[in-house]
């Protein structure tokens, strides 16, 4: 029984995966139910990233270099997919999805870009 209790730790400890490369990048992952995958990669200065996972199988890329860079995921439901990549200085990202089988791709290069994506 502590065997199948330290599988099931470690497989929720491995579904959520963050690199941060740099000083001063700050990534805040949660998730909630079963099967939710999530990813931040960040490289330069002062970037952030938060993602929040409710509900199985949603899955969750963040990527991000330069500065100032800022980027939000929240999926509630089932199998909702989303990546945000953002290159440049002062980005903003923030991605919303509700329900099942959304995807969602950001891309966003150069200097204070600003997106909003919303599913449901």
């Amino acid at each position: 029984m502590k065997i199948k209790g330290l599988v099931i730790a470690t497989v929720f400890a491995l579904s959520s995966v963050t690199a941060v490369f740099a000083a001063d990048n700050e990534a805040v992952t949660a998730q909630f139910g079963w099967g939710n995958s999530a990813g931040t990669f960040q490289s330069g200065k002062h970037n952030f990233s938060g993602t929040l996972q409710a509900g199985g199988w949603n899955n969750s890329i963040t990527e991000q270099s330069g500065k100032y860079n800022k980027a939000g995921t929240a999926q509630f439901g089932f199998g909702n997919n989303s990546l945000t990549v953002q290159q440049g200085k002062a980005n903003i990202s923030g991605t919303l999805q509700f329900g099942h089988g959304n995807d969602a791709q950001t891309y966003q290069s150069g200097k204070g870009n600003v997106s909003v994506t919303i599913q449901h």
